[in-house]
């Protein structure tokens, strides 16, 4: 009686932790981090997408029942009845009737849905979205915010989105602060553009500019024809939004090349002859350009301008006003090549000099 006893012992035990295992086994590629704030339907539908690009499941290959991943990932049925109609819709998995749900295509063509998060809307950055749109081509859609350096709205659209989107482009505001809300975004799924390279572009997969470098290199190129300036005058806002080393880079290249120089935040410097001007802002060019006409300087001649960011208004305004500008154009391209060829580079988009009427 006892080795009958024992017998029926072993075998209940063995149907239960065998099957037990082999469901274990089989649910391995599904990934569910119950920190996160995707909601876990989401996080079970991104896991079948990442399993097949993988090639860890195939066509017509059985997967786990509804009861079966809710018993193992302790979800409720309802959860995982919902990733599964979401599944079907997509044509990534098929019910047969009596005998479970299977993989009913091996290449599902996952449209990219991206979040697209600006700092603020500048003419060249309309530049930048219509490349960036242009690379995508039908592969996917875009959909644009503007945070306007905000940290509540930066916070708020960022939590708003997530689980929303295959991809996230984000321009972040330039502190540390605002590394939290960043890290609710999947780290596979973040990337940073423009700005805060050093700050979180070797962390994630980054399209930025080198900001003490450009500054510095442009001017570097240009030497001969800011020498005949007595003085070089930066206009930098201090508010926090203009990138500190663009001060940086043009106090070493000053410095370097023997220039007698200055760094003004006034809205309202007056313009003086023999100064050469490197402005940030568009409102302070036009202030700029307008006093100079009123005293009578030439542009080029008595006074010299140099703006950051070209638009084709700045080729013809004033007979040209030479900048300091990156390619917008290429930088969205670049951007779009990453997403769709999921690289995880740190790409420099460089900045030139370009040499018009005003210097």
């Amino acid at each position: 009686m006892q080795d009958e006893m024992n017998f029926m012992l072993v075998y209940l035990r063995d149907s239960i932790t065998v099957p037990y295992s082999s469901c274990r086994k089989k649910m391995d590629y599904i990934k569910i981090d119950t920190d996160s704030p995707i909601p876990k339907y989401k996080q079970i539908v991104n896991s079948f997408h990442a399993a097949l690009e993988d090639k860890r499941l195939k066509k017509d290959q059985k997967i786990p029942s509804i009861n079966e991943l809710s018993q193992k990932f302790q979800l409720s049925r309802d959860t995982v009845l919902t990733a599964f109609n979401d599944l079907q819709t997509r044509g990534i998995i098929i019910s047969k009737p009596g005998k479970g749900f299977y993989i009913s295509k091996e290449n599902p063509s996952q449209q990219h849905k991206i979040f697209l998060l600006f700092d603020k809307l500048t003419s060249y950055k309309e530049d930048l979205y219509d490349a960036f749109k242009d690379e995508l081509k039908r592969k996917g859609s875009v959909e644009i915010f503007f945070h306007n350096f905000n940290t509540k709205a930066f916070d708020t659209l960022i939590r708003e989105s997530i689980g929303n989107y295959t991809a996230y482009v984000v321009m972040p505001i330039p502190t540390k602060s605002v590394a939290e809300t960043l890290e609710l975004i999947p780290k596979d799924k973040l990337y940073i553009l423009d700005r805060g390279r050093k700050m979180y572009g070797q962390d994630y997969p980054s399209v930025c500019q080198s900001f003490r470098k450009d500054i510095y290199n442009a001017l570097v190129s240009g030497v001969k024809l800011l020498k005949k300036y007595d003085k070089l005058i930066l206009l930098f806002s201090e508010d926090g939004h203009a990138p500190m080393d663009i001060k940086r880079g043009f106090i070493q290249f000053c410095n370097e090349y023997k220039f007698d120089h200055h760094v003004s935040v006034k809205i309202d410097h007056e313009v003086r002859k023999g100064e050469a001007y490197i402005v940030l802002d568009d409102k302070k060019l036009v202030t700029l350009v307008k006093q100079a006409q009123q005293h009578g300087y030439r542009l080029g001649k008595d006074v010299g301008i140099i703006s950051y960011n070209d638009t084709p208004l700045k080729s013809v305004v004033a007979n040209g006003i030479t900048v300091i500008s990156t390619d917008f154009e290429a930088m969205g391209r670049n951007i779009a090549s990453l997403i769709l060829n999921k690289k995880k580079d740190h790409i420099e988009n460089p900045s030139n000099l370009i040499v018009r009427a005003s210097l």
